[in-house]
Protein backbone atom coordinates (compact mmCIF):
# COMPACT_ATOMS: atom_id res chain seq x y z
CA UNK A 1 0.00 0.00 0.00
CA UNK A 2 1.36 3.34 -0.81
CA UNK A 3 0.66 5.86 2.12
CA UNK A 4 -0.48 9.39 0.41
CA UNK A 5 -3.13 12.19 0.47
CA UNK A 6 -6.25 12.67 -0.40
CA UNK A 7 -9.18 15.02 -0.33
CA UNK A 8 -11.56 12.70 1.57
CA UNK A 9 -15.42 13.25 1.49
CA UNK A 10 -17.32 12.03 4.39
CA UNK A 11 -21.44 12.28 4.73
CA UNK A 12 -22.25 16.25 4.30
CA UNK A 13 -23.79 18.05 7.02
CA UNK A 14 -27.41 19.22 6.15
CA UNK A 15 -25.81 19.29 2.54
CA UNK A 16 -22.81 21.50 3.47
CA UNK A 17 -19.01 19.92 2.02
CA UNK A 18 -17.37 17.49 4.31
CA UNK A 19 -13.78 17.37 2.38
CA UNK A 20 -10.69 17.11 4.15
CA UNK A 21 -7.27 16.19 2.69
CA UNK A 22 -6.48 12.93 4.74
CA UNK A 23 -3.54 10.72 4.82
CA UNK A 24 -4.70 7.30 2.80
CA UNK A 25 -3.37 3.71 1.79
CA UNK A 26 -3.53 2.98 -1.79
CA UNK A 27 -3.18 -0.48 -3.54
CA UNK A 28 -0.02 -0.16 -5.02
CA UNK A 29 -1.24 -3.68 -7.66
CA UNK A 30 -3.70 -2.62 -10.18
CA UNK A 31 -6.46 -5.04 -11.11
CA UNK A 32 -6.04 -7.12 -14.89
CA UNK A 33 -8.13 -4.05 -16.01
CA UNK A 34 -6.76 -1.27 -14.35
CA UNK A 35 -3.87 1.32 -13.84
CA UNK A 36 -1.68 2.64 -10.74
CA UNK A 37 -1.55 5.94 -11.78
CA UNK A 38 0.74 8.86 -9.85
CA UNK A 39 -1.78 12.07 -10.32
CA UNK A 40 -0.53 15.06 -11.52
CA UNK A 41 -3.34 17.23 -11.62
CA UNK A 42 -6.88 17.12 -11.24
CA UNK A 43 -9.64 19.47 -12.24
CA UNK A 44 -12.51 20.53 -9.82
CA UNK A 45 -15.95 19.60 -11.61
CA UNK A 46 -19.50 21.23 -10.25
CA UNK A 47 -20.59 17.39 -10.37
CA UNK A 48 -17.55 16.67 -7.23
CA UNK A 49 -19.16 19.10 -5.41
CA UNK A 50 -23.05 17.93 -6.14
CA UNK A 51 -22.31 14.16 -5.84
CA UNK A 52 -20.80 14.72 -2.50
CA UNK A 53 -23.63 17.08 -1.03
CA UNK A 54 -26.33 14.34 -1.02
CA UNK A 55 -27.19 12.15 1.73
CA UNK A 56 -26.03 8.13 2.14
CA UNK A 57 -27.91 5.99 0.18
CA UNK A 58 -29.55 8.44 -2.10
CA UNK A 59 -28.51 7.26 -5.99
CA UNK A 60 -26.59 4.36 -3.94
CA UNK A 61 -23.86 6.78 -2.72
CA UNK A 62 -21.75 5.98 0.42
CA UNK A 63 -19.20 7.62 2.36
CA UNK A 64 -16.23 8.40 2.87
CA UNK A 65 -15.23 9.01 -0.59
CA UNK A 66 -12.14 10.46 -2.88
CA UNK A 67 -13.69 12.22 -5.47
CA UNK A 68 -12.06 13.45 -8.74
CA UNK A 69 -12.54 12.91 -12.11
CA UNK A 70 -10.73 15.26 -14.34
CA UNK A 71 -7.45 13.77 -14.01
CA UNK A 72 -4.29 13.45 -15.18
CA UNK A 73 -0.47 11.71 -14.68
CA UNK A 74 1.92 9.23 -15.27
CA UNK A 75 1.08 5.67 -15.28
CA UNK A 76 3.10 3.12 -12.80
CA UNK A 77 2.07 -0.04 -12.60
CA UNK A 78 -0.34 -1.50 -15.84
CA UNK A 79 -2.50 -4.52 -14.97
CA UNK A 80 -2.28 -7.45 -17.25
CA UNK A 81 -4.92 -7.00 -19.41
CA UNK A 82 -4.26 -2.99 -20.05
CA UNK A 83 -2.46 -2.83 -23.74
CA UNK A 84 -2.80 0.86 -24.14
CA UNK A 85 -0.54 1.90 -21.45
CA UNK A 86 3.09 1.25 -20.51
CA UNK A 87 4.62 2.36 -17.20
CA UNK A 88 6.02 6.07 -17.66
CA UNK A 89 2.95 6.95 -19.78
CA UNK A 90 1.61 10.48 -19.92
CA UNK A 91 -2.15 9.44 -19.16
CA UNK A 92 -5.67 12.04 -19.20
CA UNK A 93 -8.61 10.38 -17.44
CA UNK A 94 -12.39 10.39 -18.03
CA UNK A 95 -15.39 8.50 -17.46
CA UNK A 96 -15.84 4.78 -17.08
CA UNK A 97 -17.57 2.83 -19.00
CA UNK A 98 -17.78 -1.02 -19.45
CA UNK A 99 -17.46 -1.18 -23.54
CA UNK A 100 -19.86 -4.44 -23.53
CA UNK A 101 -23.08 -3.03 -23.47
CA UNK A 102 -25.16 -2.22 -26.50
CA UNK A 103 -24.85 1.93 -25.91
CA UNK A 104 -20.88 1.51 -25.69
CA UNK A 105 -20.98 -1.12 -28.73
CA UNK A 106 -23.21 1.83 -30.71
CA UNK A 107 -20.08 4.50 -30.02
CA UNK A 108 -22.08 6.18 -27.02
CA UNK A 109 -20.14 5.13 -23.72
CA UNK A 110 -21.92 8.17 -21.63
CA UNK A 111 -24.98 6.04 -22.02
CA UNK A 112 -23.43 2.97 -20.39
CA UNK A 113 -25.89 0.79 -18.94
CA UNK A 114 -23.40 0.89 -15.22
CA UNK A 115 -22.32 4.29 -15.93
CA UNK A 116 -24.77 5.56 -12.60
CA UNK A 117 -22.64 2.40 -10.45
CA UNK A 118 -19.40 3.03 -12.10
CA UNK A 119 -19.21 6.04 -12.26
CA UNK A 120 -21.73 7.75 -9.24
CA UNK A 121 -20.97 5.60 -6.91
CA UNK A 122 -17.13 4.01 -7.29
CA UNK A 123 -16.32 0.40 -4.89
CA UNK A 124 -14.27 -0.46 -2.40
CA UNK A 125 -10.87 -2.33 -1.72
CA UNK A 126 -8.35 0.10 -3.17
CA UNK A 127 -7.99 2.76 -0.81
CA UNK A 128 -8.22 2.95 3.03
CA UNK A 129 -7.44 5.77 5.74
CA UNK A 130 -3.90 5.73 7.32
CA UNK A 131 -3.51 5.41 10.90
CA UNK A 132 -0.49 5.48 12.84
CA UNK A 133 0.16 3.06 15.81
CA UNK A 134 3.23 3.55 18.62
CA UNK A 135 5.49 0.70 18.89
CA UNK A 136 8.78 0.16 20.15
CA UNK A 137 11.26 1.33 17.37
CA UNK A 138 8.71 3.69 16.07
CA UNK A 139 5.38 4.20 13.83
CA UNK A 140 4.01 1.94 11.70
CA UNK A 141 1.17 2.64 9.49
CA UNK A 142 -1.57 0.19 9.62
CA UNK A 143 -4.57 -0.21 7.36
CA UNK A 144 -8.29 2.12 8.61
CA UNK A 145 -11.51 2.17 7.52
CA UNK A 146 -12.44 1.40 3.76
CA UNK A 147 -12.91 4.20 1.67
CA UNK A 148 -14.63 4.31 -1.37
CA UNK A 149 -12.85 5.33 -4.48
CA UNK A 150 -12.93 4.86 -8.72
CA UNK A 151 -15.12 7.36 -8.67
CA UNK A 152 -15.73 7.98 -12.81
CA UNK A 153 -13.09 4.93 -12.88
CA UNK A 154 -10.49 6.94 -11.15
CA UNK A 155 -10.93 9.23 -8.06
CA UNK A 156 -8.41 11.74 -9.00
CA UNK A 157 -8.30 13.58 -5.56
CA UNK A 158 -5.06 12.13 -4.42
CA UNK A 159 -1.08 11.92 -5.22
CA UNK A 160 -1.62 8.04 -6.20
CA UNK A 161 -4.97 6.36 -7.58
CA UNK A 162 -6.29 2.84 -9.01
CA UNK A 163 -7.80 3.75 -12.00
CA UNK A 164 -9.78 2.33 -14.36
CA UNK A 165 -8.73 1.15 -17.75
CA UNK A 166 -11.97 2.64 -19.45
CA UNK A 167 -11.01 5.83 -17.97
CA UNK A 168 -7.31 6.36 -19.53
CA UNK A 169 -6.39 8.29 -22.58
CA UNK A 170 -3.09 7.66 -23.59
CA UNK A 171 -1.36 11.01 -24.35
CA UNK A 172 2.36 10.27 -25.15
CA UNK A 173 1.90 11.51 -28.75
CA UNK A 174 0.12 14.32 -27.73
CA UNK A 175 1.77 16.06 -25.54
CA UNK A 176 4.45 18.81 -26.19
CA UNK A 177 5.65 19.01 -22.54
CA UNK A 178 4.68 18.44 -18.62
CA UNK A 179 3.44 21.72 -18.25
CA UNK A 180 0.41 20.57 -20.61
CA UNK A 181 -0.30 17.53 -18.64
CA UNK A 182 -1.91 19.98 -15.66
CA UNK A 183 -3.59 22.16 -18.62
CA UNK A 184 -5.14 19.34 -20.23
CA UNK A 185 -6.54 17.57 -16.94
CA UNK A 186 -10.02 19.20 -17.22
CA UNK A 187 -10.68 17.96 -20.87
CA UNK A 188 -11.70 14.62 -19.41
CA UNK A 189 -15.63 16.06 -18.34
CA UNK A 190 -16.34 19.77 -17.90
CA UNK A 191 -14.72 20.82 -20.94
CA UNK A 192 -15.79 18.04 -23.17
CA UNK A 193 -19.10 18.06 -21.84
CA UNK A 194 -19.43 21.57 -23.11
CA UNK A 195 -18.00 20.98 -26.39
CA UNK A 196 -20.22 17.65 -26.97
CA UNK A 197 -23.30 19.40 -26.26
CA UNK A 198 -22.18 21.73 -29.38
CA UNK A 199 -20.70 19.44 -31.61
CA UNK A 200 -22.19 16.09 -31.00
CA UNK A 201 -25.66 16.93 -29.68
CA UNK A 202 -26.85 20.54 -31.47
CA UNK A 203 -24.86 20.08 -34.33
CA UNK A 204 -25.27 23.85 -34.89
CA UNK A 205 -24.76 25.50 -38.76
CA UNK A 206 -24.03 28.73 -40.08
CA UNK A 207 -27.48 30.30 -39.60
CA UNK A 208 -27.87 29.19 -36.11
CA UNK A 209 -28.61 31.11 -33.15
CA UNK A 210 -27.29 29.64 -29.94
CA UNK A 211 -28.02 30.15 -26.27
CA UNK A 212 -26.09 29.34 -23.48
CA UNK A 213 -27.06 29.60 -20.34
CA UNK A 214 -24.09 29.81 -17.56
CA UNK A 215 -20.77 31.02 -18.15
CA UNK A 216 -18.75 28.12 -16.45
CA UNK A 217 -15.92 25.93 -17.76
CA UNK A 218 -18.98 23.65 -19.32
CA UNK A 219 -20.67 26.75 -20.72
CA UNK A 220 -17.44 28.97 -22.25
CA UNK A 221 -16.51 25.22 -23.98
CA UNK A 222 -19.84 25.79 -25.21
CA UNK A 223 -19.36 28.65 -26.36
CA UNK A 224 -15.76 28.48 -27.74
CA UNK A 225 -17.13 25.15 -29.81
CA UNK A 226 -20.35 27.48 -31.64
CA UNK A 227 -17.64 29.72 -32.33
CA UNK A 228 -15.76 27.18 -34.13
CA UNK A 229 -18.80 26.33 -36.04
CA UNK A 230 -19.37 30.18 -37.15
CA UNK A 231 -22.64 30.56 -35.88
CA UNK A 232 -24.99 33.23 -36.62
CA UNK A 233 -24.65 34.44 -33.30
CA UNK A 234 -23.70 33.17 -29.68
CA UNK A 235 -25.71 34.75 -26.66
CA UNK A 236 -23.97 33.94 -23.69
CA UNK A 237 -26.09 34.42 -19.98
CA UNK A 238 -24.49 34.43 -16.66
CA UNK A 239 -25.01 36.86 -13.58
CA UNK A 240 -21.01 37.52 -13.00
CA UNK A 241 -19.58 40.28 -14.87
CA UNK A 242 -16.32 38.83 -15.07
CA UNK A 243 -17.92 35.28 -16.82
CA UNK A 244 -19.80 37.76 -19.21
CA UNK A 245 -16.58 39.52 -20.47
CA UNK A 246 -14.90 35.80 -20.60
CA UNK A 247 -18.04 34.81 -22.43
CA UNK A 248 -17.04 37.84 -25.31
CA UNK A 249 -13.90 37.30 -25.82
CA UNK A 250 -14.31 33.46 -26.43
CA UNK A 251 -16.95 34.48 -29.59
CA UNK A 252 -19.87 35.47 -27.56
CA UNK A 253 -21.94 38.20 -30.11
CA UNK A 254 -24.84 38.96 -27.26
CA UNK A 255 -24.93 38.35 -23.68
CA UNK A 256 -27.24 38.63 -21.03
CA UNK A 257 -27.01 39.77 -16.99
CA UNK A 258 -29.18 37.82 -15.31
CA UNK A 259 -28.80 39.17 -11.94
CA UNK A 260 -31.12 41.93 -12.39
CA UNK A 261 -34.62 40.30 -10.49
CA UNK A 262 -36.81 42.14 -12.93
CA UNK A 263 -34.85 40.59 -15.84
CA UNK A 264 -37.31 38.24 -17.86
CA UNK A 265 -35.48 35.92 -20.20
CA UNK A 266 -37.73 34.67 -22.68
CA UNK A 267 -38.67 38.57 -23.52
CA UNK A 268 -34.85 39.43 -23.88
CA UNK A 269 -33.92 36.71 -26.16
CA UNK A 270 -36.67 37.41 -27.65
CA UNK A 271 -35.95 40.78 -28.34
CA UNK A 272 -33.20 39.81 -30.11
CA UNK A 273 -34.91 37.11 -32.06
CA UNK A 274 -38.30 37.39 -32.17
CA UNK A 275 -38.54 34.11 -34.50
CA UNK A 276 -36.38 32.10 -31.53
CA UNK A 277 -33.32 30.63 -31.74
CA UNK A 278 -31.80 27.38 -32.84
CA UNK A 279 -30.67 25.77 -29.80
CA UNK A 280 -30.63 26.76 -25.82
CA UNK A 281 -27.36 24.71 -24.12
CA UNK A 282 -28.34 24.90 -20.35
CA UNK A 283 -25.60 24.46 -17.96
CA UNK A 284 -27.37 26.01 -14.53
CA UNK A 285 -29.79 23.74 -13.29
CA UNK A 286 -32.15 26.39 -13.06
CA UNK A 287 -35.52 25.60 -13.62
CA UNK A 288 -36.54 29.28 -14.38
CA UNK A 289 -34.37 29.52 -16.76
CA UNK A 290 -35.00 26.34 -18.38
CA UNK A 291 -38.53 27.24 -18.60
CA UNK A 292 -37.51 30.22 -20.23
CA UNK A 293 -34.85 28.66 -22.46
CA UNK A 294 -37.72 26.31 -23.84
CA UNK A 295 -39.92 28.97 -24.93
CA UNK A 296 -37.51 30.72 -26.74
CA UNK A 297 -36.99 28.10 -29.21
CA UNK A 298 -37.82 28.08 -32.87
CA UNK A 299 -39.39 25.26 -34.61
CA UNK A 300 -37.36 22.35 -34.14
CA UNK A 301 -35.13 23.78 -31.94
CA UNK A 302 -33.31 22.06 -29.01
CA UNK A 303 -33.18 22.47 -25.50
CA UNK A 304 -29.73 20.38 -24.18
CA UNK A 305 -29.98 19.80 -20.46
CA UNK A 306 -26.50 20.02 -18.80
CA UNK A 307 -26.58 21.34 -15.58
CA UNK A 308 -28.44 19.51 -12.38
CA UNK A 309 -31.90 20.57 -11.09
CA UNK A 310 -33.67 20.67 -7.67
CA UNK A 311 -33.84 16.90 -7.48
CA UNK A 312 -37.41 17.11 -7.22
CA UNK A 313 -37.91 19.25 -10.32
CA UNK A 314 -40.01 18.59 -13.33
CA UNK A 315 -40.20 19.79 -16.58
CA UNK A 316 -43.93 20.27 -18.00
CA UNK A 317 -44.47 20.28 -21.54
CA UNK A 318 -47.40 21.23 -23.95
CA UNK A 319 -47.48 18.37 -26.02
CA UNK A 320 -49.56 19.88 -28.56
CA UNK A 321 -47.33 23.10 -28.34
CA UNK A 322 -44.70 20.22 -28.54
CA UNK A 323 -45.78 18.70 -31.61
CA UNK A 324 -46.96 21.70 -33.13
CA UNK A 325 -42.68 22.78 -33.39
CA UNK A 326 -40.84 20.16 -33.05
CA UNK A 327 -38.52 21.10 -30.65
CA UNK A 328 -36.34 18.61 -28.78
CA UNK A 329 -35.48 18.09 -25.54
CA UNK A 330 -32.52 15.99 -24.61
CA UNK A 331 -30.23 15.26 -21.87
CA UNK A 332 -26.41 15.52 -21.86
CA UNK A 333 -23.79 13.35 -20.22
CA UNK A 334 -20.31 14.07 -20.97
CA UNK A 335 -21.01 15.66 -24.45
CA UNK A 336 -22.03 12.02 -25.81
CA UNK A 337 -18.27 12.11 -26.38
CA UNK A 338 -15.95 9.17 -26.87
CA UNK A 339 -13.19 10.49 -24.60
CA UNK A 340 -9.77 9.20 -26.77
CA UNK A 341 -11.66 11.03 -29.96
CA UNK A 342 -12.73 14.53 -27.93
CA UNK A 343 -9.62 14.84 -26.08
CA UNK A 344 -7.50 14.63 -29.64
CA UNK A 345 -10.24 16.96 -31.14
CA UNK A 346 -9.53 19.73 -28.08
CA UNK A 347 -6.22 20.06 -28.23
CA UNK A 348 -5.75 20.36 -32.20
CA UNK A 349 -7.95 23.26 -31.89
CA UNK A 350 -6.11 24.19 -28.64
CA UNK A 351 -3.06 24.04 -30.56
CA UNK A 352 -4.58 26.30 -33.30
CA UNK A 353 -5.56 28.90 -31.03
CA UNK A 354 -9.01 28.17 -31.19
CA UNK A 355 -9.74 26.54 -27.92
CA UNK A 356 -7.83 28.71 -25.48
CA UNK A 357 -8.61 27.24 -22.01
CA UNK A 358 -5.10 28.54 -20.65
CA UNK A 359 -7.98 31.64 -20.01
CA UNK A 360 -10.51 29.59 -18.38
CA UNK A 361 -8.12 27.60 -15.11
CA UNK A 362 -6.66 28.87 -12.43
CA UNK A 363 -4.06 26.54 -10.68
CA UNK A 364 -4.31 25.84 -7.13
CA UNK A 365 -2.17 23.34 -5.02
CA UNK A 366 -3.95 20.41 -3.54
CA UNK A 367 -3.84 21.79 -0.12
CA UNK A 368 -5.50 25.08 -1.21
CA UNK A 369 -9.02 23.26 -2.53
CA UNK A 370 -11.02 25.18 -0.14
CA UNK A 371 -9.49 28.37 -2.01
CA UNK A 372 -10.48 26.63 -4.92
CA UNK A 373 -13.97 25.95 -3.79
CA UNK A 374 -14.56 29.61 -2.67
CA UNK A 375 -13.46 30.86 -6.07
CA UNK A 376 -16.01 28.43 -7.80
CA UNK A 377 -18.68 29.96 -5.75
CA UNK A 378 -17.77 33.53 -5.76
CA UNK A 379 -17.67 33.07 -9.66
CA UNK A 380 -13.73 34.32 -9.65
CA UNK A 381 -12.41 30.96 -10.48
CA UNK A 382 -13.93 29.18 -13.53
CA UNK A 383 -11.63 26.27 -13.50
CA UNK A 384 -9.72 25.60 -10.45
CA UNK A 385 -7.31 22.54 -10.90
CA UNK A 386 -5.34 20.89 -8.27
CA UNK A 387 -1.78 20.16 -8.34
CA UNK A 388 -0.24 17.22 -6.13
CA UNK A 389 3.50 17.15 -6.98
CA UNK A 390 4.30 18.49 -4.06
CA UNK A 391 1.72 16.23 -1.83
Amino acid sequence: MAVTKAIVAREPRFTALSWELEDVSVKEDPGDDEVFVEIIASGVCHTDIVLSSVPAGKFGIQYPKVMGHEGSGYARKVGKNVTSVQPGDPLLLSFSFCGACDQCDEGHPAYCHSFADENYVGRKGHVNSATAESHEGGEEEQEGEEIYSRFFGQSSFTRYSIVDKSSIVNVKDLLRDDEELSLFAPLGCGFQTGMGAIETIAKPGPQSVIVVLGLGSVGLAAVMTANLRNCKAIIGVDRSPSRIQLGKELGATHTIDTSPPELNLHKTICDLYPAGVSAVIDTTGSPRLIEDGLRSLRQRGKLVLIGVPPMQYELSVNVIDHINTGRTVIGCIEGDCIPGEAMSTMIQWYREGRFPIQKLITYFEADEFKQALAGLDDGSVVKAVLKWNNM
